[in-house]
């Protein structure tokens, strides 16, 4: 039983941590791009967002390692493309 809590309460966590993430306006810029273009490049995202070339590589990434977008690896352009059955689950794990 203490396991199973513990499972609970880390999904739990990681929820949290996403959502704290989808609060960040950059966060909110980036969806906002891939839902008007469901694949963008690096290069898409920039122009269109407007963020610092770091700052949105950092976004990038966390968003990468929360799961929140799909990274489709290509040696010089990779596309990006939400994770929409990840945002289904952090949406029914808040409710």
């Amino acid at each position: 039983m203490k396991n199973r809590f513990f499972t609970e309460g880390e999904k739990v966590s990681k929820a949290i941590g996403i959502l704290e993430l989808l609060c960040h306006p950059e966060t909110s810029a980036v969806l906002h791009c891939l839902r008007e273009w469901p694949e963008a490049t690096w290069v898409d995202l920039l122009i269109h967002t407007k963020l610092d070339a770091e700052l949105l590589q950092h976004r990038l990434d966390m968003m990468e390692q929360a799961g929140l977008i799909n990274k489709d690896a290509d040696d010089y352009s990779p596309t990006f493309s939400v994770s929409r059955s990840k945002l289904r689950k952090v949406s029914a794990l808040v409710r």
